[in-house]
């Protein structure tokens, strides 16, 4: 009798401690689930799954899964264009009815199987002539747009790259990305955004012109912001519209294929429309190299995550250059990015077309703008810190 009452308190003890545990089992599945409501129902999130990591975990990531599903889903046979609906339910591809021309549209699968995973670029640099020729039979058309012909892309891409005498590495662009989007069953355009000769370089400007220009060839979804300098080394890279920005150039070798801090955001970057337009597009501040891509990263993070690969899928080989001018003023700019994110960027957008050349391979688009009075667009908010960093300094010294 006595052994019963001493263990009567441990039992209780057991249950409830059983209780709290599966309640906040409970709990944390509910949160979790909670809050990737708005992606949960983007296959390629499913598929990949990093989008569903926290930022700071996403590059950790165990490729496993993402190795897994590549496995299961490569089929070693040739497809044939016209396979029977079983066939290509095999492949995750999926049917949209079009009721008014009462004909079926073929979606692409989510994960191509013919990717390979890592691969190797040739980075000789081939005249255009043979770079163009070496693509003619893939069916891009004039202007650099490619999309799939035997089932309709999931992602509108529009690739936007700032550019300036960078002929070697475009060419070498070229040559790569064009085999490598279409692996990927990209629906995507290539627009290169250069100024003219006599102006400073802003490569943030150049992606909002390249953005309000490339809106007006297509109906686009989302856009790649890339430097020519930059060539991916995987082809599950998948060059698709991000649930949220998306930084692409995780690991590069020429920083030891690792990411140098936490909110970078240069390189190559993915915005869908809506995400890009809400953020008010880049800011036009930024006259010469760096600044930019931090300035970014600040606007995003005021309204969403910074999503990234792992690591060892969203690694790039950078070509060799010349180093850019270093803009000396980018950390004063950086100072005012919360008082300028509102007015500066897309809403102020100022610049004149001198021509838009749609060649074999890429849509050239040539600008210029004016500095002097792009800057003036922001010189009160500029004024209006000088006159409280002033005050401080004031009331300081009493």
């Amino acid at each position: 009798m006595c052994n019963r009452c001493k263990r009567r308190p441990l039992l209780i003890l057991l249950f409830f401690t059983h209780i709290i545990l599966f309640s906040t089992y409970t709990f944390i599945q509910y949160q979790s689930n909670a809050s990737y409501d708005d992606l949960k129902n983007n296959p390629l999130t499913i598929i990949l799954a990093s989008d569903r990591l926290p930022a700071n975990l996403i590059e950790k990531t165990d490729r496993s899964h993402l190795n897994k599903n590549y496995r299961n889903s490569k089929i070693q046979q040739k497809i044939d264009l016209s396979p029977t609906k079983g066939k290509l339910e095999s492949l995750n591809v999926s049917y949209v009815t079009d009721i008014d021309q009462q004909e079926t549209i073929v979606q692409c699968s989510i994960l191509p199987t013919n990717l390979v995973g890592r691969v190797e670029a040739d980075l000789f640099s081939y005249e255009m002539q043979e770079i163009e020729k070496h693509h003619e039979n893939s069916s891009v058309q004039v202007g650099g747009h490619w999309s799939p012909s035997h089932c309709t892309s999931r992602y509108r891409v529009a690739i936007i790259i700032p550019y300036r005498n960078r002929d070697m590495q475009l060419r070498i662009f070229l040559n790569f990305m064009h085999l490598f989007l279409q692996k990927q069953q990209i629906d995507y355009q290539i627009f290169l955004i250069e100024p003219v000769d006599d102006i400073t370089f802003n490569r943030a400007l150049l992606f909002n012109i390249g953005f309000n220009e490339a809106m007006k060839h297509y109906a686009w979804e989302c856009f790649i912001f890339h430097d020519v300098d930059l060539i991916p080394e995987d082809d599950r890279n998948i060059y698709s519209c991000p649930p949220e920005p998306r930084h692409m150039s995780v690991a590069v070798n020429t920083l030891n294929y690792e990411l140098p801090y936490r909110t970078i955001f240069g390189g190559v970057s993915a915005l869908t429309i809506e995400q890009f337009k809400s953020v008010n597009g880049f800011s036009n501040q930024y006259f010469g190299w760096g600044g930019e891509d931090d300035d970014m990263a600040a606007r995003i993070l005021t309204k969403y995550r910074i999503s990234r690969y792992p690591a060892s899928i969203a690694r790039y080989k950078m070509l060799r250059h010349q180093p850019d001018t270093p803009n000396q003023s980018r950390y004063k700019i950086l100072g005012l990015s919360i008082a300028m994110r509102s007015v500066d960027g897309l809403s102020n957008l100022q610049y004149t077309m001198i021509e838009t050349r749609k060649n074999k391979l890429f849509t050239l688009i040539r600008v210029t703008y004016n500095e002097a009075l792009i800057k003036s667009a922001v010189a009160h908010i500029k004024k209006k810190n000088v006159k409280m960093i002033r005050h401080k300094t004031e009331q300081s010294a009493i």
